[in-house]
């Protein structure tokens, strides 16, 4: 059973002379902060790439992170791409799992995600390959999906179709922590839980 909230308890981020304590509720979360405030790299904490060596993080043991650095080789497609992720996680029928989620969420009717994934990862543009990496990621179950600067390089159908999902899982009693330099009434709204790190 995994725990309700993630608890962050008096985590030192060195950088930035802060140390942190905070709550993740399930629902939406967002991380409101300047440059520079450490946003990524409590999320780092967080998803478990850097190291909490005095276990101050808890509660954070099934999530995605979906973070700003797509590293993933030119040459290869989409559907390469798809495949790997689902093979790390142990999944098969990689592409069949993959259209069941965008069915799900009516992505394919707005967004040709079928051709992204044909095509080449070095000949998607910035936008397209952030959309994919996302959508991809979002379609493995987990209680949190963490969200680095989502929306950015991505065109308005774009955004809405992540924010579709997004609301989905919160509405689900999913856990989302997001971080975002956009303008959108949907960040501040009334069910999000917003933690200031200015």
């Amino acid at each position: 059973m995994c725990a309700e909230n993630i608890f962050v308890d008096e985590l030192s981020i060195e950088p930035c002379h802060k140390t942190m304590t905070m709550t993740f509720q399930k629902g939406l979360n967002y991380l409101k902060g300047q440059n520079g405030s450490g946003k990524t790299m409590l999320l780092d904490y967080v998803a478990g790439i850097r190291n909490d060596q005095k276990q101050r993080i808890s509660g954070n043991e099934n999530i995605v992170y979906i973070n700003q650095n797509i590293f993933f080789a030119d040459r290869l497609t989409g559907t390469d791409f798809v495949k790997f992720v689902y093979r790390l996680d142990n999944k098969s029928r990689e592409r069949e799992k993959f259209f069941e989620f965008t069915e799900k969420f009516d992505i394919d009717k707005k967004v040709d995600v079928k051709t992204l994934m044909e095509k080449q990862w070095g000949l998607l543009s910035g936008g397209e390959r952030k959309y994919l990496y996302s959508m991809v990621l979002l379609s493995l179950d987990r209680e949190w999906y963490i969200l680095d600067e989502p929306f950015a390089y991505l065109d308005t159908e774009k955004k809405e179709i992540l924010w579709k999902v997004i609301e989905a899982f919160a509405s689900e009693g999913k856990g989302v922590i997001l971080t975002s330099h956009e303008e959108d009434s949907r960040i501040n709204g009334s069910d999000t839980h917003v933690i200031n790190l200015d």
